[in-house]
């Protein structure tokens, strides 16, 4: 929720804002802090005041559509794991090398 709030339509600050997320997630998740003191922290480097941080982490219609999302990726595309890819529909799960990806998209590209 906090990415999206702070990134907006912007994609390459999206992915920038979760990988500072990632970095920092034994600190925001399991630290000394609380998990909201931790996110407002991050949203603060972002440029984010705390009241907008704090919307952002109670935004209803967000997070309904975070779930929603979710549940479509469940439900209907099966994804079970964190990564998941999909290659002209095909499923990678798990972690891949490049040379996965690689073979995928060539034989593709011969068709």
């Amino acid at each position: 929720m906090l990415a999206r709030c702070i990134a907006k339509d912007d994609a390459a600050k999206y992915f920038a804002v979760v990988d500072v997320l990632f970095k920092q997630q034994m600190d925001w998740a399991y630290g000394k802090t609380s998990t909201t003191e931790g996110l407002g922290r991050i949203g603060k480097q972002a440029g984010l005041s705390q009241d907008q941080v704090d919307t952002c982490l109670k935004d209803q219609a967000l997070l309904d559509k975070i779930a929603a999302d979710q549940k479509y990726a469940a439900d209907i595309l099966k994804v079970n794991s964190t990564p998941t890819f999909f290659v002209n529909g095909d499923v990678i799960k798990g972690e891949a090398s490049f040379d996965v990806f690689d073979e995928k998209i060539k034989s593709l590209l011969k068709s």
